[in-house]
């Protein structure tokens, strides 16, 4: 029997009964709750705030005044994971003991430059228990001073990247091309390219926080989420602030020339915070060991406003950002006679969300909505010797999406049931494509043709969910189930009137034991779904590969996910294992005939890989942090390699991150041959890189830090995309930072 059947079966056979089971299990009687007050280190409530216990599902969620049920009371000892109502995580707290006196005090310090290694803990995502999270700070952040989305995840196990430049597309555990979903606040970041997206136009200086989740997020997110979830979460004024303030930051660099500024206000307003900020980065054409690499210039800006304030017991938050691209390059060894770059990306993104503790037998209310309008512009130039374009075929495309979220969870004696609806949908996606030749004055390009691709197409997805949480004995289970209406339509354009419809059914089934003491192991099988993009079905044009034709008859992909985790935790050490066999059926593929592009099914890909990583404090200050990845893809009709794997590898960080004074980072990265490429691939010699940084924090207002990347300038390629151009060599960085 196969694989997929087999887990088919599994998922009939044993789902329900475990969620009867949990329902049986939930009536065991548990102990009187425990209530904490949280307050973070300038001795302020934290209202709004969820606390998470490592290797437990689900969360508490604070009042207005930092007040907290934890019902049903976790056994102790017990690490808390808290999180700000705006998601952003703090600093872990492990418990031996409550207190005699009700309620009790916690004091919570900011998460910092830790990067934390923990199973299924993420305060507001429905995550099966075997996810593995990664969460990096603001001062990590700051410390890396990276310029994209896909920079922050250089040194994290089995990430990986495509394609080249600014526009290269972050993924997880080899599944880019739209299975590992980007989220920005409480909205997917969805774009129209077939190599996934990229979020380009988002610069991580705009960031308080990124969490890696690796492991399928199906359930809580229906579409996309395969290989895992990467949120990022735009800085929240905090709702009591101090009076006004003011955060700012200047860089300039070498190597890959360009600078930077960013500035946030903030202060109170109408009973809450507000924070409004604004960004701007420019960067000219980087350099490789060997010379200049042509086309890799880009620049981005934008503004943003956010306003948080407590209401009853709830909290209640508002965010806009405005984020613009412009000529971002897409490198390749031909940019000097056939050049492909994005003139115009644009993002205008709202968010509202409210949240608060319910009295009773309901514990968590959350409710969410989000709105985004994008466009995006991809120019294809002939250039004659002297750069300048004679021909030029340009494709712009544009559309709507909303995300709506509502999402509820109660005890049951000791377990935990969390339900929920979601719609997302984009709308109004128009696609045209415009040829241009030289003919002007002085050689102006000139409109010779235009085609309407799309004129008017869209999609639906309604989902429920639900999850229930318990333990027999000391066995762990959890078990989450999904069902998905998905509904695509275009009218016009190439293809004409089409639609199409599809009902799907996401799930998993986990256990966790503990082996011995510190020491858990999580167990799961779970199933999901991706429904292709709108383009993959209606579009025909120019894409950044070459012309491409859709194919409105694509089905659904399905994945059957096998994943197992070990972790151990101390007072010094962090660790966790992982392995996971992943295989995916209907795959959307992009195949070539002469010159020109193609969509279809294709039989069923298969991805295992093993993760470890390891943190440990070495001192008050001083940290460390391994890493160790190894990935296999093949198409399991006939073994051939799939392209997006990434190179087996390792990393170490070292970091001394003093509050004042002397800070320093070293950075080490080693990756192996990549002597397997995939069929739009190439083989790519391994290589290894150091990076370090030094600065001084003379105090809040005023810290300098010098980055250097690729110290000893080694050469090597970007990805290996048959596309591919060399990596940048040595850089430095210099930024000025500090608060007001």
């Amino acid at each position: 029997m196969c694989y997929g059947l087999a887990f088919g079966g599994l998922l009939k056979r044993f789902l329900i009964p475990v969620f009867f089971l949990l329902l049986l299990i939930s009536t065991v009687h548990s102990i009187s709750a425990v209530e904490l007050v949280l307050v973070g280190s300038d001795g302020k409530p934290l209202p709004g705030a969820h606390v998470t216990a490592v290797g437990l599902p689900g969360s508490w969620i604070a009042d207005g005044q930092g007040l907290v049920d934890l019902d049903p009371t976790p056994e102790l000892p017990v690490v808390l994971i808290v999180a700000r109502a705006d998601g952003v995580a703090l600093k872990p707290m492990t418990l031996v003991e409550w207190a005699e006196e009700q309620p009790q005090t916690l004091v919570i310090e900011a998460i910092g430059g830790t990067v934390e290694v923990i199973s299924a803990v993420i305060s507001d995502l429905e995550l099966p228990p075997a996810a593995v999270a990664t969460i990096l700070g603001r001062e990590e952040l700051d410390e890396r001073t990276p310029t994209s989305l896909s920079d922050v995840l250089a040194t994290v196990p089995g990430a990986g990247r495509g394609g080249e430049g600014r526009s290269v597309v972050p993924s997880l555990r080899g599944l880019p091309k739209h299975r590992t979903l980007i989220l920005l606040d409480d909205g997917r970041v969805v774009t129209e390219r077939r190599a996934g997206a990229s979020a380009t136009f988002l610069d991580p200086d705009t960031l308080g926080e990124i969490e890696v989740i690796r492991g399928p997020g199906s359930v809580a997110y229906g579409s996309d989420a395969f290989g895992g979830i990467i949120r990022a979460r735009s800085r929240m004024p905090s709702p009591y602030p101090d009076g006004v303030s003011v955060r700012y930051a200047l860089e300039g660099a070498q190597g890959t020339p360009g600078w930077g500024a960013a500035a946030d206000v903030e202060g109170p307003f109408a009973g809450g915070g507000f924070l409004f900020g604004a960004h701007v980065r420019d960067y000219s054409d980087y350099s490789s060991p060997e010379s200049e690499v042509f086309d890799t210039r880009w620049e981005t800006w934008g503004i943003r406003a956010g306003w948080q304030r407590v209401i009853g017991r709830g909290v209640l938050r508002m965010s806009w950002r405005s984020d613009r691209a412009r000529d971002v390059g897409k490198p390749s060894p031909e940019s000097k006679t056939k050049r492909r770059f994005y003139p115009l990306e644009d993002s205008d993104r709202l968010n509202l969300a409210f949240e608060q503790p319910l009295s009773g037998a309901w514990k968590r209310l959350s409710v969410s909505v989000a709105w985004d309008r994008y466009q995006l512009v991809l120019n294809k130039d002939d250039l004659d010797p002297a750069l300048q374009s004679t021909e030029r075929t340009q494709s712009d495309t544009r559309a709507n999406d909303v995300e709506m979220r509502l999402e509820v969870e109660r005890s049951l004696g000791s377990s935990r049931l969390v339900m929920g609806a979601n719609l997302n949908s984009r709308y109004g996606l128009k696609a045209l494509n415009t040829a241009f030749e030289a003919g002007g004055p002085d050689g102006a390009l000139q409109e010779v043709s235009s085609e309407m691709a799309i004129k008017d197409a869209e999609n639906q997805d309604y989902g429920l969910f639900t999850a229930l949480h318990g333990s027999l004995g000391p066995v762990r289970l959890s078990g989450g189930l999904r069902l998905d209406s998905v509904r695509a339509s275009n009218s016009g354009g190439y293809f004409g009137d089409h639609s199409t419809s599809d009902e799907a059914v996401s799930g998993y089934i986990g256990g966790g034991v503990d082996l011995v003491d510190h020491l858990k192991l999580t167990l799961q099988v779970a199933h999901g779904f991706r429904d292709p993009l709108l383009s993959d079905r209606y579009y025909r044009g120019e894409t950044g590969r070459g012309f491409i034709t859709g194919n409105p008859d694509l089905d659904p992909e399905t994945a059957d996910q096998l994943d197992l985790a070990l972790r151990y935790r101390s007072d010094t050490w962090n660790v966790g294992g992982s392995a996971y066999l992943y295989r995916i059926k209907d795959m959307v593929e992009r195949y070539k005939i002469d010159d020109d592009y193609f969509f279809r099914n294709r039989g069923e890909g298969e991805i295992r890989g093993l993760e470890l990583e390891a943190a440990r404090s070495l001192s008050d200050s001083l940290s460390m942090h391994f890493g160790a990845w190894w990935l296999k893809g093949e198409v399991r009709d006939d073994g051939s390699p799939i392209d997006d794997i990434p190179a087996p590898g390792v990393s170490l960080v070292l970091r001394d991150s003093r509050s004042e004074g002397l800070r320093w980072m070293i950075r080490g990265a080693a990756f192996a041959r990549h002597d397997d490429p995939g069929p739009s691939e190439q083989v790519v010699p391994g290589y290894a890189v150091l990076d370090g940084a030094i600065g001084w924090a003379f105090s809040e207002k005023l810290q300098l830090q010098l980055l250097g990347r690729n110290l000893f300038d080694k050469t090597y390629l970007g990805s290996a995309d048959e596309d591919s151009v060399l990596a940048p060599g040595r850089s430095f960085t210099l930024t000025l930072r500090g608060r007001l």
